[in-house]
């Protein structure tokens, strides 16, 4: 991540066809669904479109053969996306799908512009917001806004987080968290998040905003519906930024970092994949999540040290908890 490069010099970093694809994790989420139907989603994370000015049609091509292909019940970007400008490929692509279309503000998104400008763009009405589907409430976070020498919070705006050191960003304003207790309290149904900045397993620990705040208030909204009795519970978080490829689970939630689509930035540059990255969830009525990943190589020799550190792949394992 560009924004990052400090940090990654601190720990010492620097086609056609899919080589091959299919990697499934598979997790026990809350309860069955209430429709006896299962859901797929389509998720691509971190495309970064135009990102040193390189177009990333091909690869958001890719995911989009593949999912008119898939047919999913909806298809979902976990930020870092695209321009407000030189995008309409991009947006021609994307809206190739006729079914639902959602998106999560990233940083590289406001690279350029604010977020009502980009938000424009992607027919976004809100900058965070939730939704009920097939039986699971979904909810999508924004975590860009940064922190002031005053503690107050301002919108990500044309980069003006880029100069600030790593503990002044990623953070989220009290009016969403206010939003989320709420929204987390009201809901039917197993709750499943999309963010883009991590609240868990980032190793860029010093960049994650007030992730404590949001993570304190899963594990609140988790034990009221236990009391409760009641399978509305936050049970899987999906997160991008980091492009890397990481699971874990924290209070019986699952945590899920998405790599990028397209590379992995390191003290020694952008390193590109060969294919595009992307995955297809499916949520069982039977109470399981599965997560069918895709696996390709870099596209150019690259040092032995970012093999070694950074996986070319989303979820290259298969685990059953």
């Amino acid at each position: 991540m560009v924004k990052r490069r400090n940090f990654l010099k601190q720990l010492g970093l620097s086609g056609t066809g899919f080589l091959m694809a299919s990697n499934v994790w598979s997790v026990p989420i809350s309860q069955p669904s209430a429709t006896g139907k299962k859901l797929r989603i389509g998720v691509i994370s971190d495309l970064h479109h135009l990102q040193f000015g390189k177009p990333e049609v091909a690869r958001l091509t890719t995911f989009m053969d593949a999912v008119m292909k898939e047919q999913p019940d909806f298809i979902i970007q976990c930020g870092d996306f695209c321009r407000p400008k030189q995008s309409e490929e991009i947006m021609l692509q994307w809206n190739r799908f006729a079914g639902p279309k959602y998106h999560v503000l990233g940083n590289h998104d406001m690279d350029v512009c604010d977020k009502a400008t980009i938000m424009q763009l992607w027919g976004m009405e809100k900058p965070y917001y939730s939704f009920d589907q097939g039986g699971y409430h979904f909810v999508i976070m924004d975590r860009n806004f940064l922190r002031r020498e005053d503690k107050t919070l301002e919108d990500y705006n044309t980069s003006n987080w880029g100069p600030l050191p790593a503990p002044m960003r990623s953070f989220t304003d009290q009016p969403q968290l206010d939003w989320l207790k709420q929204d987390l309290a009201n809901a039917q149904y197993p709750v499943i998040v999309f963010m883009h900045q991590p609240v868990f397993l980032s190793d860029f620990f010093q960049e994650l905003g007030n992730a404590d705040e949001i993570l304190a208030i899963f594990d609140e909204a988790n034990l009221a519906a236990q009391n409760a009795g009641s399978r509305a519970r936050v049970s899987a978080v999906f997160m991008g930024h980091d492009h890397d490829d990481r699971y874990g689970e924290r209070n019986g939630v699952h945590y899920f970092l998405l790599n990028s689509a397209s590379y992995v930035y390191t003290q020694s540059g952008a390193h590109y994949y060969k294919e595009a990255l992307f995955a297809f969830i499916t949520l069982d009525p039977s109470g399981w999540l599965h997560i069918s990943g895709r696996r390709t190589s870099y596209r150019d020799a690259v040092p032995d040290k970012v093999k070694a550190r950074f996986p070319t792949s989303i979820s290259s394992h298969n685990i059953r908890l």
